[in-house]
This record gives structure tokens, C-alpha cells and sequence, in this order.
């Protein structure tokens, strides 16, 4: 399910926010049910646009709509950034897990870490996306869950955003994979090859542009492109290793080295975003070259945002 700013209604306030989506909802079959307060309520659900309650700053202003039946959810939660608290909209009550309340700066954190693909059809959060972060990342399961738990939880994260990120970049629809059954994993073999291609077709046009005197600027520029290539090939590697592991502590010291390299190419899009300001404010780029940049700066920026949400779950495990 998919996550993105649609799914936020700002309070007129600007302390208090609305979420379409909620940690303590669950599906287990045909049956919905809430896990607030650690209890577990067999719910209706019904989807409820945020705008209707966008002119309430406070939990109490709230309580009018709230329901009167115990079992219907309004699939919404309220951020209360002044007292940090979450509250449910469809029950005024407050959102606790595991005998902690849930704070709202941790699930503006989670709508931060889940990537923008992350969103269902209707515009809801993906409850399963808020309800990992919180344990994943909050005191919420601090003493309850174990760093391989922890590990299980983002290596599942990791090898579903490294699809997305292949299918994105080779232009595949998601249904398309689902009806036509093709294995994930196959689409990031694909974006490996055509990564290695890059790295090729950048060393041939770096050779080409020496030997035309181009300027020490435009050269490196040229091999931070060919070196980041080069790491998301590594990187991606690593993601096909993963789905091969035989167990969770053969995971875990791979998203130990996935961190590194992770890391590393979040710094290096910096760099390329720093030097192509100045290269091309210098002017004297050829013209295939600089179709080149556009080409490989649209599928760098698209890539970019994931990668930085993949190296704040890979963060998580200690080295």
C-alpha cells in the first residue's frame, strides 16, 4: 500500500495534522479489526476524506465526530504536535501500543521514512508501513523486539523497495508484473545490466572527452555519474544475495555492508547535485554530453529519494 503528502490535511493551526491510515489497524483475512490499547476490536471500517475534519486543531474539538458506535473506524488518526500524542478520530481515544502512547513526531518521522510508492488506491497509509516503523524504529518495542526481528523487518523493506526502484526506473507497471507473474528479482537483474551498460557507455565517453581537452570539471562530473552506476550495481547485487540468504544472521551482515554502500551513493548524488551547478555554469559542455546528463539527472533524482529512505532503514541495524 502507498504513502504520500495526499494523505496528509493540515490543521488550520499548523500544530496538528490529520492521516488517512493507522498503526493499530489490521486485516487478517475478511476480518478488520483495531489493536488500540493492546485490545482487539473487530471493526468496521469506512474511508472518510480528511478534509472534512481539516478545521479542528484540537482533540476535543474532534469529540463531535466522533462515532457512536464502538466498532467504526474512519481509517484516520490525529496528530497532536502540541502534547506530541496521536488520537483516533472515529473513537477520541489516544493511540497506544503496547502500553506506550504512539507520538505523533514518530509517525511524521514514518511518513518521512515510507517512500512516496507506499500508498493505497483510496489515499490511505498503509497501516503495516506505520505499525513496522513504530516497532522498528520507536521505544514502542524497545524491549521487546530482537536486533534480528529488527533485521527481518528492514531486509523485508529493503529487497520491496529495490523492486519498485527497478521497476520504476525500466518503466514496468506493477499490475503488469502481478497478471503476467514475473519474479521480482528478474527486474533487478535487468536494471543491473542495463547499469552495467551505463558504466560502459560513461568510461567511452570519458575517454572521448580527455582526448578532446575537455575541463577537469566536466570529467569529474563524467566519473561521479560512471562511479554511481557502479555502486547501485553493488548495492543491487546485494539485494539479489539477500533474497538468497538462508537465514537471518546471514541477512544481517549483509544489510550491515548494504549500510556502507547505501551511504555512499546518498553522498555522492550530493556531489554530482553540487558539481553540475558549476559545470554548467561554466558552460562549454557538448551537446551529446549534455543530453547525457539530462538523461542519467532524471533517472538520478528519481532514484535519489529512495536510496535516502533506504539507508535510514538500513541505519537501524548496529554495526
Amino acid at each position: 500500500m502507498k504513502l504520500g503528502a495526499s494523505s496528509l490535511a493540515g490543521a488550520s493551526s499548523g500544530s496538528s495534522r490529520l492521516v488517512k491510515g493507522c498503526p493499530c489497524y489490521r486485516e487478517f483475512g475478511d476480518e478488520k479489526v483495531c489493536l488500540n490499547n493492546d485490545d482487539v476490536l473487530p471493526i468496521i471500517s469506512i474511508s472518510v476524506d480528511p478534509s472534512f475534519f481539516a478545521e479542528s486543531q484540537s482533540p476535543e474539538e474532534l469529540l463531535k465526530f466522533k462515532s457512536s458506535r464502538k466498532n467504526m473506524c474512519y481509517l484516520l488518526v490525529f496528530l497532536d504536535e502540541t502534547d506530541d500524542k496521536v488520537y483516533c478520530v472515529s473513537q477520541g481515544q489516544r493511540i497506544r501500543i503496547n502500553k506506550c502512547d504512539v507520538k505523533s513526531s514518530d509517525v511524521l518521522d514514518a511518513l518521512q521514512f515510507v517512500t512516496s510508492t507506499e500508498q493505497s488506491s483510496d489515499g490511505v497509509v498503509c497501516s503495516d508501513c506505520l505499525y513496522k516503523y513504530l516497532i522498528m524504529n520507536t521505544e514502542v518495542f524497545a524491549d521487546r523486539l530482537s536486533e534480528t526481528e529488527r533485521g527481518e523487518i528492514i531486509a523485508a523493506y529493503v529487497k520491496n523497495l529495490a523492486v519498485k526502484m527497478a521497476m520504476d526506473l525500466e518503466e514496468i507497471v506493477e499490475e503488469a508484473v502481478l497478471d503476467e507473474g514475473v519474479d521480482p528479482i528478474e527486474l533487478v537483474e535487468n536494471h543491473i545490466e542495463d547499469l552495467m551498460k551505463q558504466r560502459s557507455e560513461w568510461a567511452s565517453r570519458i575517454d572521448d572527452m580527455k582526448k578532446e581537452g575537455a575541463s577537469e570539471g566536466l570529467i569529474e562530473l563524467m566519473e561521479h555519474y560512471k562511479l554511481l552506476a557502479r555502486l547501485e550495481t553493488v548495492f543491487l547485487f546485494q539485494v539479489i544475495t539477500l533474497s538468497q540468504a538462508p537465514d537471518q544472521v546471514v541477512s544481517l551482515g549483509i544489510l550491515k555492508f548494504m549500510v556502507e554502500v547505501a551511504g555512499r551513493v546518498v553522498s555522492l548524488n550530493n556531489e554530482i547535485r553540487e558539481k553540475s551547478h558549476k559545470v554548467m555554469e561554466t558552460g562549454g559542455v557538448p551537446n551529446q554530453v549534455q543530453q547525457l546528463f539530462e538523461i542519467h539527472s532524471n533517472k538520478r533524482r528519481r532514484t535519489e529519494h529512495r536510496f535516502s529512505n533506504l539507508l535510514r532503514a538500513l541505519s537501524q541495524i548496529r554495526t
